[in-house]
């Protein structure tokens, strides 16, 4: 609906139809319910992009859901990094009593869809919303948005370029404070995590050195999920190892298993690798 207003539209009637619309507008805007056994998500989807993430919540990446169901357990405290709109830390928050979910997503747009379906699914008290840009050093960065639609992925920070070394033209750029998360986590802000999920586009490994005092200390978290992109295996792992974790297992998405299957290569295929400690079982 599209309502064109003369400059000087300071006047009741105006005001009342511009209420009426917006009011109409809400009242028609498609509320999506997902069912997962006897839980149930609401999501009020705006572009293709919500659409297809909320169609393929339990089907695009199963092996995230069972590495959530595994690991978060009463009291738990989950970063979600990369959370995008939300659908893993809304899955994490209704695992058991007492989870405490941090939802880090800097990308304005996926950040207030982010907020909307917390409170949607009235998860306010257990998911706490973070606009806050991570990396390997505080200070002000370019964030670099690849989409101003809801749902979107690939916005970068610092830079513009896409796993596999592609350059894209961003739509937008925007001045953010950026910080390690080793900074973060000492400031006493926030607890200590016990499960990270790390989903960032290419930029795993600046955060992942962001967080080497945080992994190497006894604060450390019992597990990570870290998405790997094309080529950087061998910079992810041998980080890990040197903060006292162990590749456990790797899973992939629908699409990604069957490109494995073809190539046989992890090299070749962004996959998520699952780390825990070298002390620890999964």
């Amino acid at each position: 609906m599209k309502v064109t207003i003369p400059g000087r539209a300071d006047r009741y009637l105006w005001k009342k139809l511009l209420r009426f619309c917006a009011g109409l507008g809400r009242a028609c805007a498609l509320t999506v319910k997902v069912r997962d056994g006897a839980d149930a998500y609401l999501f009020r989807p705006k572009t293709r992009n919500d659409i297809f993430r909320y169609t393929t919540y339990f089907t695009k990446e199963e092996g995230t859901l069972a590495w959530i169901r595994h690991q978060v357990r009463e009291g738990t405290v989950f970063y979600d990094i990369g959370a995008n709109v939300g659908l893993y830390s809304l899955y994490a928050a209704k695992r058991a009593p007492g989870v405490r979910v941090y939802a880090f997503e800097p990308h304005k747009i996926n950040f207030a869809t982010l907020v909307e379906n917390i409170l949607l699914n009235a998860l306010g008290e257990r998911v706490h919303p973070m606009a806050i840009a991570l990396g390997d050093a505080t200070g002000y960065f370019h964030l670099n948005y690849n989409s101003l639609d809801s749902g979107t992925s690939m916005s970068q920070l610092g830079h513009s370029s896409l796993p596999g070394n592609r350059e894209f033209t961003p739509k937008l750029r925007e001045l953010v404070h950026a910080v390690t998360l080793d900074s973060l986590v000492d400031s006493g802000q926030i607890p200590a995590p016990d499960v990270i999920k790390v989903d960032v586009d290419g930029n795993e490994m600046k955060i992942l050195a962001g967080m080497k005092r945080l992994l190497a200390s006894d604060r450390g978290p019992r597990s990570l999920q870290v998405e790997i992109n094309t080529g950087l295996r061998r910079e992810v792992l041998p980080l890990m190892e040197g903060c006292g974790y162990r590749l456990d297992h790797c899973h992939f998405t629908k699409g990604g298993r069957a490109e494995f299957e073809k190539t046989g290569s992890y090299d070749n295929v962004p996959h998520n690798a699952v780390f825990v400690r070298q002390s620890e079982r999964l």
